[in-house]
């Protein structure tokens, strides 16, 4: 096609009206000229050879009182998808996003997870089901993103450190060589801060706490995730919360993990807490007093959490995860009350907000990334094939 082949500018040029039109749907070839300052008949030969790619597409005519009617323009939001996958102990949570992240196909489904190529070739069937059956071809397919409970090596190949799944060293080639687009491990919390990141396009610094089955957070500066040297960067949950405390599965005692997951606030060790939260919170609801004092506790010792990580960066905290997208305005209000009473300098806790992502936020965020390096680096992504 035309654009395999075009200069350097020209590139940019085209760049910038697929971008242009990406922010601004429905848009006019005459408002294009006007915004990016190109003429019409450069505007006119790039929007034909991105209508030649499939990558707009025209959306009818504005209305105009005088002469004929402009015609609109839109990016395909199906010429591209990514992939995110969720994967649990005993379960995994399949979507697909369109060039908007909006979720297009979405599947959970029974697999329980082993530290073993036979695992990844399981899964690596179930995907291809998924495609097949929602018509996706391998051309379309940004990446595929796999949300795990793990730290992750920086290439995103391999477990550096995964006592939940004992998968410490595993690889992903046996599930990645099967396919012809990028495949790669995040670390499930960072999924999440993905996921939120792209509901809140202009948040810049913040904490973000995962509470989930299991604890975990990411920290954001200048809007970009910090992993640190090694990718331990937010692991809040092997923060000390109790010195001498209960034993955490990293075999160290009184880390916040013990305090502040899922299971703290079940008091269960079930490797899927999915739904016993969601009868928790039912039970929470009717006022069941043994429920309320739980998590009354559970919420004192996740404003201990928020309260120390709030003292180290002094940024907006958001609460996301499983659990978090259960509480009501009332809990938010109760964890905003808890800190305030524990801080030393401020009792003004309206730093402290509710994620805007509540569903499936792990397996969004996993396919966000993909998403969001092909709207802002198109340019790299034309240059990929030529």
């Amino acid at each position: 096609m035309d654009f395999f082949t075009l200069t350097d500018i020209k590139l940019k040029n085209l760049s910038d009206v697929y971008s242009f039109i990406y922010q601004h749907p429905s848009c006019p070839k005459q408002m294009i000229a006007n915004e990016l300052g190109i003429s019409l008949p450069t505007v006119s030969q790039h929007l034909n050879t991105l209508l030649d790619a499939s990558l707009i597409k025209t959306c009818g005519r504005l209305d105009s009182t005088v002469g004929r009617r402009a015609v609109a323009y839109q990016v395909e939001a199906l010429a591209r998808i990514a992939i995110g996958i969720e994967l649990l102990p005993h379960r995994a949570t399949i979507v697909a996003l369109n060039l908007y992240g909006k979720v297009i196909a979405r599947e959970k489904i029974s697999l329980d997870f082993a530290p073993t190529d036979d695992y990844f070739i399981s899964l690596k069937d179930t995907v291809r089901n998924f495609m097949n059956t929602n018509h996706y071809k391998e051309d379309t397919v940004l990446g595929i993103g796999l949300g795990v409970q793990g730290l992750i090596s920086p290439d995103g190949k391999s477990f550096t450190y995964g006592e939940i799944l004992n998968s410490t060293g595993l690889r992903l080639d046996t599930f990645a060589n099967a396919f012809r687009f990028p495949c790669k491990l995040i670390h499930d919390a960072e999924c999440a801060c993905y996921s939120e990141l792209w509901e809140q396009r202009d948040l810049s610094d913040a904490i973000y706490i995962s509470l989930g089955q299991h604890l975990g957070g990411a920290v954001l500066i200048d809007g970009k995730l910090q992993v640190g040297a090694t990718g331990k960067s937010g692991t809040f949950e092997h923060m000390t919360l109790v010195p001498d405390g209960l034993t955490c599965y990293c075999g160290k005692k009184g880390c916040a993990e013990c305090y502040c997951s899922g299971h703290a606030l079940l008091g269960s060790d079930a490797d899927d807490i999915h739904q016993e939260l969601d009868n928790f919170f039912e039970k929470k609801a009717a006022g069941d007093t043994d429920c309320l004092t739980r998590l009354d506790h559970y919420l004192s010792d996740v404003a201990v959490l928020i309260n120390n990580l709030h003292m180290v960066l002094e940024t907006p905290v958001i609460l996301g995860g499983h659990i978090a997208s259960y509480f009501t305005d009332e809990d938010l209000d109760l964890i905003r009350k808890k800190v305030a009473a524990r801080s030393t300098f401020d009792s003004n806790v309206t730093y402290i907000l509710s994620g805007k992502c509540k569903k499936d936020a792990v397996a969004i965020g996993a396919a966000v990334p993909y998403i969001q390096s092909f709207t802002e680096q198109f340019v790299a992504h034309l240059r990929q094939d030529i």
